[in-house]
This record gives C-alpha cells, sequence and structure tokens, in this order.
C-alpha cells in the first residue's frame, strides 16, 4: 500500500516569524560555560586518578603459626593423604572466617602449604591472599592483617587455639608465592597470580562451542604422534611424569615418535616437550579395557607456573556417589568422527552408578570396579574422538583431583557387546559414557 503525502495550503498555516536571540555567548554565559567544562574535566581526572592510583593490587603473605590443641599426625606429612587434605580445609575455613567477618572484605584466599611437628601442638604454614589499595604499603597491610586476627582470637572461639607469640607474617612476592603453591597440587592461577575459582560451565565438548580459558585446566596434555598429529588427551601429575590411557599407544610405543604440548591451544603450544619413556600397565587388556592406564615420562622436566600445573592425585580409597559433578577436558571431535580442535574445550558431567552403566540397556555388565561412568543417559553432553587419555577431575575445596581416565577405544575397534557403538563414548541417547578409573596403587 502507497502513501500520498497531504497537501496544505499556507494559509491554513501562517508562517511564524522567530525573533533570533543576540549575543547568546556573553560574557558571563562563556565564564561560566568554560567553568562548567573545567569542572567536568576535573571530576573525569578525579575518577581516572581513583581507580588507577586507588587501584586495588594483590598481597601475598606467608603465614607461620602453632596450634596447640591439636596432635600432629604421620599421615599429616603426605600432602594427598585425606587427614591432610581434612586438616588444611579446617584451617583454611578458619582464616577464611576470621577475615571475611571483619568487615574489610580484602581477604581472597588460603592455601596450606605444610603441616610439621611440634612437642606443643603442630606448626602450620600457609599462604595468605588479600587485595588492598595499591598505595598501601606490604608493611601497613601486614599491621592491619595482625589486628584483624588478634582481635578475631580475643572475640570468638576458634577449632584452633593459635599460640600468639609464634605467629609470624612474612610478605613475599607472587613468584614466591608461586614456587610455594607449586608444592600443591591441583591449584589453578589467573595470569596475575589469583586464584581461579571453581564455576559450575555447562557447556559442551561435543557439539559445544565453549573454549578453556587459559590457567583453567593446566594439567591438561595433547600427545602427539610426529606426522599424524594430536592422538589423546592426557594429564600432568609432576614436573616428569603424565597419565593417559593404554590404548593411546597401540599404533606406535616408541617414545621418540611422540611429542607432547600444554596449553589451551595445540598450535602454538604453550610448551612442547619429546618423550623418554612410555609404560603401560602390565594388566591392561584391549578386549575388555580394563586397567587402560599409561605413564609417560617427559625427557626433560616442566616447570610450574599458572597454564602448566599439576593435578592432585585422590586417596585410592576415593568413592564419588551418583551425579557428582565432575569435568572433562579435551582436544577432541565436538561432532560425530569430526576433526581435533586446536583449542581446548570442557564439559560439565555427571557420576553415574556402575549399576546403572551396567544395566542391559547401557554397557550390559561390562563396567568392572576398576571402572568409572561419568556423563548424561540422555546424550547431552559428551567427550569424542581424541579426548582420550583425558583427564576427569572432581573439585574440593578448589583443589582438583584426578578420578578417571577418558577411556574412549578407536571408533575402527570392534564392539565386544550389542549395547556399544565401537566407542565408549556416543552422541545418540542413550549416552553411554565411561571413564576407567585410575588404580592409584599403580604409581
Amino acid at each position: 500500500m502507497m502513501y500520498q503525502p497531504l497537501e496544505c495550503s499556507q494559509a491554513d498555516y501562517p508562517q511564524v516569524e522567530y525573533q533570533r536571540r543576540q549575543k547568546f555567548w556573553g560574557p558571563i554565559s562563556l565564564s561560566l560555560f568554560t567553568l562548567a567544562i573545567i569542572a567536568i574535566i576535573g571530576i573525569a581526572i578525579g575518577i581516572v586518578t581513583h581507580f588507577v592510583v586507588e587501584d586495588d593490587k594483590s598481597f601475598y603473605y606467608l603465614a607461620s603459626f602453632k596450634a596447640t590443641n591439636i596432635k600432629y599426625r604421620e599421615c599429616y606429612g603426605m600432602r594427598t593423604s585425606k587427614q591432610f587434605i581434612e586438616r588444611s580445609h579446617q584451617i583454611e575455613r578458619m582464616m577464611s572466617r576470621i577475615f571475611q567477618h571483619s568487615g574489610e572484605g580484602r581477604f581472597i584466599k588460603s592455601h596450606v602449604i605444610k603441616l610439621s611437628p611440634d612437642q606443643n601442638g603442630m606448626n602450620i604454614l600457609m599462604v595468605l591472599v588479600f587485595r588492598f589499595p595499591s598505595t598501601d604499603s606490604a608493611e601497613q597491610v601486614r599491621k592491619k592483617i595482625e589486628r584483624i586476627l588478634y582481635q578475631s582470637l580475643k572475640r570468638e572461639p576458634m577449632p584452633l587455639t593459635i599460640h600468639k607469640p609464634s605467629f609470624t607474617l612474612t610478605s613475599i612476592d607472587n613468584k614466591k608465592m608461586r614456587n610455594l603453591l607449586n608444592s600443591r597440587c591441583g591449584i589453578r592461577m589467573t595470569p596475575s597470580y589469583m586464584p581461579l575459582p571453581s564455576f559450575a560451565s555447562t557447556e559442551r565438548i561435543v557439539q559445544g562451542s565453549e573454549a578453556a580459558l587459559e590457567g583453567e585446566w593446566p594439567w591438561q596434555a595433547s600427545l602427539q604422534l610426529v606426522g599424524a598429529g594430536h592422538q589423546c588427551g592426557a594429564s600432568l601429575i609432576s614436573n616428569t611424569w603424565l597419565l593417559t590411557a593404554a590404548h593411546c599407544f597401540r599404533r606406535n610405543k616408541d617414545p621418540n615418535r611422540w611429542i607432547v604440548t600444554f596449553g589451551i591451544t595445540i598450535t602454538p603450544p604453550t610448551v612442547q616437550r619429546s618423550l623418554r619413556k612410555i609404560i603401560i600397565h602390565e594388566n591392561y587388556h584391549k578386549e575388555t579395557n580394563e586397567n587402560d592406564i599409561a605413564l609417560a615420562q617427559l625427557a626433560t622436566r616442566v616447570e610450574f607456573s599458572n597454564v602448566v600445573q599439576r593435578v592432585c592425585l585422590p586417596d585410592s580409597s576415593i568413592k564419588l556417589p551418583p551425579k557428582t559433578g565432575v569435568f572433562v577436558t579435551g582436544f577432541g571431535s565436538i561432532v560425530d568422527d569430526g576433526p581435533t580442535q586446536n583449542k581446548l574445550r570442557q564439559a560439565r558431567v555427571e557420576t553415574i552408578s556402575t549399576e546403572v552403566c551396567n544395566r542391559k540397556d547401557v554397557y550390559d555388565g561390562m563396567i568392572t570396579s576398576g571402572m568409572l561412568c561419568a556423563g548424561f543417559m540422555e546424550g547431552k553432553v559428551d567427550a569424542c574422538k581424541g579426548d582420550s587419555g583425558g583427564p576427569l577431575v572432581y573439585d574440593n575445596h578448589e583443589i582438583w583431583y584426578l578420578v578417571g581416565i577418558g577411556d574412549l577405544p578407536d571408533p575402527g575397534i570392534e564392539p565386544t557387546s550389542p549395547a556399544l557403538t565401537g566407542r565408549f563414548f556416543t552422541t545418540e541417547p542413550p549416552g553411554k559414557p565411561v571413564y576407567g578409573l585410575a588404580a592409584m596403587n599403580y604409581y
């Protein structure tokens, strides 16, 4: 439909003449306008100065003190022991409560580094991280922290009795802090050396688009066969050893034919190493995929950083209940039989009970006591080809533990059960995700 303009006569709408204002920019008006501009610029400069000069920065301290109401136990000497972990969490929660209740709102994180014996109790060494204005000195911040701590000890009862004269607080730089935290596994740090908090991402690997952030999964490695590219994922468990799946080395067991890279992209890698040795689990059975575990030794050690870090190995008695949230990461395909991805991807999945996984419509009894099922029965989130050997991890108070190894046999392997589709992960419902649980007594 077209519209015609309405024609109106000049008589209907007589022309109105407006008086032109004279001398709009008189001396007084011009002066006021100039002052207003100067005031606005001054306010803007003040705001910028506030955020630039007064911007917060990180302060790191090494705290050492004695707890007199706890006796040291030999198992505290093993950082991966259940007893060390539980005691460390108790101490860290206490520190969090002390500083968060102070009203300062400057406390960020604490990490227990070491528990050692003392004739009157137990010595505790830990790192404390705070954020204060950049104009504050380390000494000023130290005095504030000590004041808050001493006031809290007077005001409310604590689970630990801290011997005040033993308390020392030493300012350290981020490099020293990083070196101390390197003695703790499973810690994720941002490029600015701030703790990276855990979050429940629901992004997928298969049919997903969300890639991992730098430093988010610093133990993830890519195993690459020279001339053939990425084959499998792997997990860094020390500065010289990787944990991966045994079936990744079916094509070639010669360590000289393999390289490993670290970082969120395969190309370019953040760090690259050659392999010196490959160790296949002596009880690996390719027909049943039992003990699908291998160790790979790096030819030269890696230096830990915010982008390369080892994951924690849990106590061998660990049992995750069904529907526990865990994360899987890898460079594998995002569509069925698609190409390897250059950028690391992540997916949050949930553990599934062995009873459910062994149903006839799922794996029909193939899941043994050495395996752990994880994923979703409806198949909405998945891992795929190229994710084999990669980590399945879970978060325990922002310390990450490796609980499984990606067990994804090559698609060309004939299934041993009608329930299988040629590989252990499938995007078609029902999803059939399975991760081989690492036998921790093997290390």
